[in-house]
């Protein structure tokens, strides 16, 4: 059976409540207006008396009267009973020369004589008619609305991958990881005709940038202002389910028409090529696309390389915001004015409006205190993943999740075929091959990991990275920061920075420094006892904060153990250096100890001081390029 029988079987046997529901529907798709269905009971399948059964008002103050049935014997009769009905103003209230068109749907049909016939009763009123029957709406519903035979008939056309504006925010805010795409449009005003330019001259517009810095928002805003500019054109947005969206690309845009396409995160798109083909091959004088695919940073070159074949290609990379466009923003949207609670709403956001609404929507009706240590507003924004992963300790795979998602953001990015990577990970953390990629499997599928071509994992979520990285090593414990020191410090210590400032800055930095000083003791011991002076030197730098004392005694007895270096006062040159400074250096670690406590700050002062005594010319020229 095809789809349009099963569409057409569907119909004819609908209640009449139901029908009621799917035309008031099918009225709103094809742009009726806003609905007001007088002959249907609220929030069930049911009809009640009325007349008419839907009614729309139009901005001139004129009306649109519908009427529905699912009357099969008998319909000539019934259809000419419900319009007599509408011309009565006193059954209806409104007078007739205030009805612009009336709309009958029924689940039947009619031949040629009667559609004249009621044709007629029409046009005496000086009223314009829309007759949609059975054929009518089965073949809209296979052709244009999918989503209607999908949801009111249970015939799936497509993977209802492809929805209308309004349906892909109620999606998106319904996500793991969402915040609220229905907030205002805010600061975007350079980007935004930079956007709308390049639409217009372009057949692909790509806008990158940071998760969470408001490129969806600022996409949307874009098609809006779009559609408004250019009304022939269509807006419809693709949502990732995981499948296959070929059928639903032919199955939506089989039709003529116009199409703008909004493609969100198009690097998780399965097969965006897809779209690239119907910019390509598809466009007719009948028939024009435009697509519109915002992309994260780190994957951009994998949409370039989609987007290779087509001549006509935009890209914009879109900044993050200044922390006074941030303060704005939270004025606006959650009415908190209180200085220090914006100051720090900026400090945590850094300049990313996903975490500045996080941070505003957990601490609107909470101290300020509450932003010091931001665990919990990460705990309240993750609240659906720290459900899916509470189970850790159920079963293997399950107990291997939280640890794989966090060794994935400590990397960035793990290949499969990076037999190196693999085995580090292994010796590093007892988690095998097999075991590493069965949960990366399951983690993708929860969309707390962004998987390409089974090979590549990240995390789906710059914010989700650094939260997951503290659960497991200083939260949960269930990965050992000690095994991360000893087997990466020597080898990736940029990436364990990169991996810990975030860390300090978002939660509790005591306690977290409390749960790093044995491990950084240990691997200090250790290098000790190896003689491994350059690289203790290195973990010094990086970690004094933690073993304030022990690193001022250490570089206490490096200073005292050079000779005084003999210089000719006069050739000393404060001319200010060029490049940043070399890392480790004495110098670089006392400038770390100025924020200390008094008494740190004093020592490390006075070992300033004895270091300029012995190095006269390196500590001046340092000094001045520190300035």
């Amino acid at each position: 059976m095809s789809k349009v029988n099963q569409i057409q079987r569907a119909l004819s046997e609908l209640s009449g409540g139901d029908f009621q529901k799917l035309a008031d529907a099918y009225l709103m798709e094809k742009g009726y207006g806003h609905i007001n269905s007088i002959g249907s009971v609220v929030a069930a399948n049911k009809v009640r008396a009325g007349t008419p059964d839907t009614l729309m008002v139009l901005p001139d103050g004129s009306y649109v009267f519908a009427e529905y049935t699912t009357q099969q014997a008998g319909l000539l009769a019934k259809i000419k009973d419900d319009l007599a009905k509408c011309f009565d103003e006193r059954k209806t209230g409104v007078p007739v020369d205030r009805i612009s068109r009336l709309v009958y749907c029924f689940a039947g049909t009619l031949d040629a004589g009667e559609v004249h016939e009621v044709t007629e009763l029409c046009r005496v009123q000086n009223v314009e008619l829309d007759l949609f029957g059975i054929d009518a709406i089965a073949f809209d519903c296979y052709s244009k609305y999918p989503g209607l035979a999908r949801d009111f008939l249970g015939v799936a056309i497509d993977t209802g991958q492809i929805v209308s504006p309004d349906q892909f925010v109620a999606y998106y805010n319904s996500g793991k990881l969402a915040t609220r795409l229905d907030l205002d449009f805010h600061f975007r005003e350079q980007e935004l005709p930079q956007v709308l330019d390049a639409l217009e001259n372009n057949e692909l517009t790509v806008l990158s940038g940071r998760p969470g810095v408001g490129k969806s928002r600022l996409a949307l805003e874009a098609c809006e202002r779009f559609r408004k500019a250019y009304p022939e054109y269509q807006v419809y947005c693709v949502v990732r389910r995981g499948r296959d969206l070929w059928e639903d690309l032919r199955v939506r845009f089989i039709r003529p028409g116009y199409f703008l396409i909004l493609v969100d995160d198009a690097n998780r798109v399965s097969r965006f090529e897809y779209l690239v083909d119907l910019l390509l091959h598809e466009q007719r004088d009948d028939r024009r696309f435009k697509v519109l695919a915002t992309v994260r940073d780190y994957a951009l070159s994998a949409v370039r390389e989609a987007a290779r074949p087509l001549d006509m290609c935009s890209e914009l990379e879109l900044g993050a915001f200044t922390d006074e466009e941030i303060k704005t923003l939270i004025k606006d949207e959650y009415g908190i004015v209180n200085f220090h609670y914006l100051e720090r709403i900026a400090a945590v956001a850094q300049g990313n409006p996903r975490l500045a609404v996080m941070a505003a929507a957990v601490s609107k009706d909470a101290p300020l205190d509450s932003l010091h240590d931001v665990s919990s507003l990460y705990d309240s924004y993750f609240s659906s993943i720290r459900e899916d992963l509470k189970d850790i300790c159920v079963d293997p795979v399950s107990a291997d999740l939280l640890r794989v998602a966090a060794m994935v953001s400590f990397f960035k990015a793990v290949d499969r075929t990076n037999e190196d990577v693999m085995l580090a990970i292994e010796k590093a953390f007892g988690i095998t091959l097999a075991g590493f990629w069965e949960a990366a499997d399951r983690l993708h599928e929860m969309e707390i990991l962004d998987m390409y071509d089974d090979e590549v994992v990240r995390v789906s979520d710059q914010v989700l990275g650094t939260y997951l990285f503290y659960r497991a090593f200083f939260q949960d414990g269930a990965l050992d920061f000690g095994a991360l020191l000893s087997h990466f410090f020597s080898r990736m210590r940029d990436r364990i920075v990169d991996s810990i400032n975030p860390v300090l800055s978002a939660f509790d930095s005591d306690r977290i420094i409390e749960r790093m000083r044995p491990h950084v003791a240990h691997l200090w011991a250790e290098l000790e006892s190896r003689g491994s002076e350059e690289e203790l030197f290195q973990l010094i730098d990086l970690f004094w904060f933690v073993r304030p004392t022990e690193t001022l005694l250490w570089i206490g007895d490096r200073i005292g153990a050079l000779t005084v270096e003999s210089v000719d006062l006069t050739s000393i040159c404060f001319a200010k250096e060029s490049g940043a400074l070399p890392a480790p250096s004495i110098l670089s670690v006392l400038r770390s100890l100025a924020f200390e406590r008094e008494e740190n700050v004093k020592m490390a002062l006075q070992l300033l001081l004895r270091y300029l005594e012995k190095r006269p010319a390196e500590s001046a020229f340092r000094a001045e390029s520190a300035r």
